[in-house]
């Protein structure tokens, strides 16, 4: 069954002081230490969040990146609740996060996918990325670097 969800641009401000909540978010989605997530936040560049939440308002949905390099956004981290997925969550996310960016006058975005992460290369090239490099770290997942332009 189809989720009705909405979507919310939060702000660098707005996503620090909901950190643990985001952090809470992502621990269920992306499973790894998020217990400093607000200090990862702090002192980003134009930090923004896009927030989809299910119609009870409960958050199910999250796109968050910031300005890595002089007009260049960085698509950092995101996931969608596991019960929520497969309804085009994740592509509107993304496509709220590129329009943003680009109207506030980013020209490109980067965005990296661990390789076993294979929906998500796949929704990065529909998206519009084109395949920028690989990360390659001894004992750690590949990551495939994306980029695409505005």
């Amino acid at each position: 069954m189809m989720q009705v969800y909405r979507i919310e641009h939060w702000d660098g401000p707005r996503c620090i002081a909901q950190a643990d909540n985001l952090a809470a978010f992502l621990d269920v989605v992306l499973p790894d230490d998020w217990s400093n997530f607000a200090e990862k936040l702090a002192g980003r560049r134009s930090l923004s969040a896009h927030i989809a939440f299910n119609g009870e308002g409960r958050l199910i949905g999250l796109k968050l990146g910031y300005e890595r390099n002089r007009g260049v956004f960085y698509s950092w981290i995101g996931g969608v609740a596991p019960e929520a997925r497969g309804q085009g969550i994740a592509a509107a996310l993304m496509a709220a996060q590129h329009t943003w960016a680009k109207k506030e006058g980013f020209r490109g975005l980067e965005t990296a996918t661990r390789q076993p992460n294979q929906a998500m290369a796949i929704l990065n090239l529909k998206a519009g990325f084109v395949v920028a490099g690989l990360d390659v770290k001894p004992g750690e997942p590949t990551k495939i670097l994306f980029y695409k332009v505005l």
